[in-house]
């Protein structure tokens, strides 16, 4: 519910929004589907850019794909913006 709130205030409304999905490797984590319908991410405005990655921080997988699609994303958007 707070993430919901506060993905609707104005000044976030053009904000992509990056979910690290820490301890993928640990059993019995949520998976990346789990997660999405936990934060009802498909119920967002269709426009907002969202993305869930899996990670490990102590190995650092999956972190360098996860912010590699926040820097294209952003970068579309101002793209965009021109």
């Amino acid at each position: 519910m707070e993430l919901d709130n506060l993905l609707k205030e104005e000044r976030r409304s053009a904000s992509s929004l990056l979910i690290l999905a820490n301890k993928q490797d640990i059993k019995g984590s949520l998976t990346l589907e789990e997660i999405s319908k936990v934060l009802n991410l498909e119920a967002m405005d269709k426009t907002r850019h969202w993305n869930i990655v899996g990670c490990r921080a102590y190995t650092g997988e999956g972190l360098l794909e996860g912010f590699d699609w926040l820097v294209q994303d952003v970068a579309s958007q101002i793209y965009v913006l021109d």
